[in-house]
């Protein structure tokens, strides 16, 4: 019995070692991968590398599932062998503003380009009631790419709609992010399915297909309607858009697009498509018809991504940033910004730029309402103006620079945002877009309370103490 029990132990024993050494050669195997990513700030990088070292096992896990940034080359050889089958699309029409910032268009890869018109779709209200009609009114195919996509009352409505286009011949093709919904299963768009429609998630988590990036999601808000009207914005599938539920819903900003951009943006969703599912949407008439002149409104597509190592988002905001001459407004649920922008933002107060700042008073995430109001400090010297909107969640981001330039769409002011997810926005030349947008700013005005250095130094002691236990967070949000 002893010899037994010596013997199981011996076996035990080695097994431990054994098991030691292996997690040891991966724990250190991960510190090479970590410092080769090249786009990952250098305080992400020292965060991850304490998380793995002091943490053996748990850091090196959560490293892997949720630390690295890139979805390595994989997806961007994919968007080059759908480029490459389908060839080039649309016409562009020149511009006058935008072709003074020639920087857009190197980063992007797509030209800016004139002849658009935009509508402002402001809440749920105005959004949910003019998707439905898109929807009924949609002849060939309807395209639809949200981040959240909820099992909710309005989740069914747009599904239901989706469903009897599908049932009437229309093509239906609908991407989510697994992350962003995670609480509806794909049983919830069987119905779509058995109506012809076809539904994937965006699949950057897929162990099954080698892909093991459960940090990466995919942030996009898209709809096409037979290749000649686009909705882009900050609008998710989901009751506290609409309704609202027990609170009251979200205000938010969606765009509806139509011009020779259309054409552009449907190649974003083509290329979110193939990436999910396999199948490339080749044809030119069918997917991406030639759009004429609808309007007076100058665009630039602005897909960020982590399949490139350029950061489109945060490029693209810097160079608006550094254009901008008189008056700039931002409104953003996150504020949780890259040295880069900070600096820009800073920047831009000092040499004299009205520098106006929204963000909600009450954030869905309580860790990143006080990383963002630690910033408070790095902006009120320099005469920014920040302002907290009280009756609800402001979802909306958005950026209006000297009464003339719009950027905004999917994606905040966060690291996050900046730098990790996918994310598409938009970037107008449209006096009267900005005169629209200023209009709401001004409103929402009037239901913020700002802060200043007198507010913001009076705050409790345990509000600072949360600041300072959050803040050292914004490399990894």
């Amino acid at each position: 019995m002893i010899l037994v029990s010596s013997a199981a132990g011996a076996v035990f024993g080695s097994l431990a070692w054994t098991g030691a050494a292996v997690l040891a050669v991966l724990q250190w195997g991960l510190v090479p991968h970590l410092l080769a990513q090249r786009n990952k700030s250098p305080n992400a990088t020292l965060a991850w590398l304490w998380a793995i070292l002091l943490f053996p096992g748990i850091g090196g896990i959560a490293y892997f599932l949720m630390g690295s940034e890139r979805v390595y080359r994989r997806r961007l050889r994919l968007v080059h062998e759908l480029e490459s089958k389908a060839g080039p699309h649309g016409a562009v029409v020149p511009c006058q503003f935008l072709s003074r910032v020639p920087e857009l268009e190197r980063i992007n890869g797509f030209a800016s380009t004139g002849g658009n018109e935009v509508k402002l779709l402001v809440d749920g209200t105005a959004f949910f009631p003019d998707l439905l009609r898109i929807i009924s009114e949609a002849r060939h195919h309807l395209h639809l790419e949200f981040y959240i996509w909820s099992a909710d009352q309005t989740g069914r409505t747009i599904r239901d709609a989706l469903i009897a286009a599908a049932r009437r011949g229309v093509e239906v093709r609908v991407l989510a992010d697994e992350i962003g919904s995670v609480r509806t299963t794909r049983y919830f768009f069987r119905k779509l399915l058995k109506a012809g429609g076809r539904f994937s998630w965006i699949n950057t988590f897929s162990p099954l297909k080698g892909r093991l990036h459960l940090n990466l999601r995919n942030h996009r808000k898209l709809v096409i309607a037979d290749g000649s009207v686009a909705l882009t914005g900050g609008m998710n599938i989901s009751d506290e858009y609409w309704n609202g539920g027990k609170k009251p819903p979200c205000r938010d900003i969606h765009l509806r697009i139509t011009g020779p951009v259309v054409t552009q943006l449907a190649e974003v969703f083509a290329q979110d498509w193939y990436f999910a599912s396999g199948e490339a949407l080749l044809d030119p008439p069918t997917y991406y018809p030639e759009q004429a002149p609808a309007g007076p409104v100058e665009m630039q597509v602005i897909p960020g991504g982590p399949d490139n190592d350029l950061n489109e988002i945060q490029l693209s905001v810097l160079a608006m940033l550094n254009r901008t001459q008189e008056r700039l407004r931002l409104m953003t649920p996150y504020f949780v910004p890259e040295d880069a922008v900070l600096s820009a933002i800073q920047l831009a107060a000092m040499r004299g730029i009205r520098v106006e700042l929204m963000v909600p008073a009450h954030g869905d995430h309580f860790y990143l309402t006080q990383v963002t109001r630690s910033s408070y400090e790095d902006l009120l010297p320099h005469g920014v103006r920040i302002f907290e909107y009280l009756p609800s969640f402001l979802h909306a981001k958005l950026g209006i620079m000297d009464d003339h330039s719009v950027m905004g769409g999917s994606a905040n002011l966060d690291v996050r945002s900046l730098r990790i997810n996918f994310e598409l926005n938009v970037a107008c030349y449209s006096p009267a877009l900005a005169g629209e947008l200023n209009a709401l700013f001004e409103t929402y005005l009037l239901q913020c309370r700002e802060i200043t250095m007198e507010s913001h130094a009076a705050r409790p002691f345990h509000h600072r103490l949360l600041e300072v236990i959050c803040r050292p967070l914004t490399s990894l949000l």
